[in-house]
């Protein structure tokens, strides 16, 4: 009954006397090593055991035949066999004493952990990337509690894994802001993924990080959802110098303010605005009056000087929404929302004002000097065309409004002789 037993085990089982000569083996051992039945009977055991372990090997026989005791598997040694074609490979081994009639007999129960080692030596690798990620990677189960923290995390974040583990994952949304991870929570439990989603994150201290994540279910061997992964990364950086490339494409590098490409954008989007919704707004068209003669009798330094003070002055001055472009060398445009034709025409008189005083009055030899400009007012509403139409009628109203200046500064002798000039 016994072999029986033995014949039918899913182990290589290879029972041994107290000489250590093979009496009985099963099925399994001839798949396991490669022999024949009739190749093991009779021959010491030693012939399953690498060739460096043979020499020291009858020492151990020897001690477990004084001492006879069963041995489980898995008792932490690292043990290999050897098949019959050369190759060796780990195996767990059990060991049972059996008294006979024949004297003592020792029962080997051999299984082949070859594919266990490999897959604790993958999950050995994975772990040692996990934690030597500069990303935050975090498990958690179905319900957002966090299973697993790698150093990444703690670095990102400042929690220790002992601090959150067994917490929520909400734990890292800022306070007052919307929760986006129930939504996730739900997308990855039906199988879902999210990719590179940003978003923005709160760490132990308080401060707020910007994060990329990138969210994927965890799956058993059938398949079925058993939790979630997060990979977590920081994009501070990234977005801040996204922010300069964008700040630098859209704005005048000398004054900071909107370059021509931009605020036609933003004029063509007002004009979207007006046709929709009816909303009024205001363009002025500004033109410093004998900007050429700073540059030629202060220096370009100067003239830089006085553009960035000018801008400085019109910020002041206008309201937040308000936008200030720099579109030619000496010429600035303003757009003015939900502003109509007589504020607007108030609000250019004001800034005639404030342009007069910008000139940074830091020299003595510019101390004298004094700045005027000429500003062209149009309005926006649901019938103008296009930015280009709108920006010409600027353009002119303001050539109309320099052209009025010159008229009164020239006294009425000279007038007949300047309005047959004019065009």
């Amino acid at each position: 009954m016994i072999w029986a037993l033995l014949e039918s085990a899913p182990d290589a089982m290879v029972t041994v006397d107290s000489d250590g000569i093979i009496v009985v083996v099963n099925a399994q051992t001839e798949v396991l090593f490669g022999y024949r039945r009739e190749e093991l009977l009779g021959h010491t055991v030693e012939m399953l055991i690498p060739t460096r372990f043979r020499r020291i090997h009858p020492g151990h026989r020897a001690t477990f035949t004084t001492a006879p005791h069963a041995r489980p598997m898995g008792a932490h040694l690292e043990l290999f066999a050897r098949r019959h074609d050369g190759s060796e490979f780990p195996v767990e081994i059990s060991l049972s004493p059996i008294e006979t009639e024949q004297g003592l007999l020792m029962c080997s129960s051999i299984r082949d952990i070859t594919e266990r080692k490999a897959a604790e030596q993958n999950l050995s690798h994975f772990r040692a990337v996990v934690e030597s990620s500069h990303d935050a990677i975090i498990g958690k189960d179905l319900n957002g509690v966090v299973t697993s923290w790698n150093a990444g995390a703690e670095r990102l974040f400042g929690y220790t894994e002992s601090e959150i583990r067994g917490r929520s994952i909400s734990l890292l949304v800022p306070p007052g802001a919307e929760d986006d991870l129930p939504r996730m929570l739900r997308e990855l439990r039906s199988g879902e993924r999210v990719d590179d989603y940003e978003t923005v994150r709160v760490r132990k201290d308080g401060t707020r990080i910007d994060v990329s994540l990138t969210l994927s279910p965890i799956r058993d061997s059938d398949g079925t959802v058993i939790g979630l992964s997060t990979i977590a990364r920081d994009i501070g950086v990234r977005l801040h110098y996204q922010q300069q490339l964008r700040f630098l494409a859209e704005h005048d590098p000398l004054t900071g303010a909107r370059n021509r490409r931009r605020f036609e954008q933003d004029v063509s989007d007002q004009i979207s605005r007006s046709h929709r919704y009816g909303e009024q707004a205001a363009l002025l068209f500004v033109d410093v009056d004998g900007f050429k003669h700073i540059n030629d009798r202060y220096g370009h330094h100067t003239g830089d000087k006085t553009l960035k003070a000018i801008v400085v002055a019109l910020n002041n001055r206008l309201r937040k929404d308000d936008i200030v472009a720099r579109v030619g060398g000496d010429e600035f445009c303003v757009l003015l929302p939900y502003a109509s034709a007589s504020q607007a025409h108030a609000i250019a008189e004001d800034l005639q004002r404030v342009i007069g005083s910008a000139f940074p009055l830091d020299s003595d030899a510019v101390s004298g000097l004094e700045l005027s400009a000429s500003i062209g007012v149009v309005e926006i509403n649901d019938q103008t065309e296009s930015v280009d139409d709108i920006m010409a009628a600027a353009d002119r109203a303001m050539y109309r409004s320099k052209a009025d200046a010159t008229l009164r500064d020239i006294g009425p002798i000279n007038l007949s002789i300047l309005r047959q000039q004019l065009p």
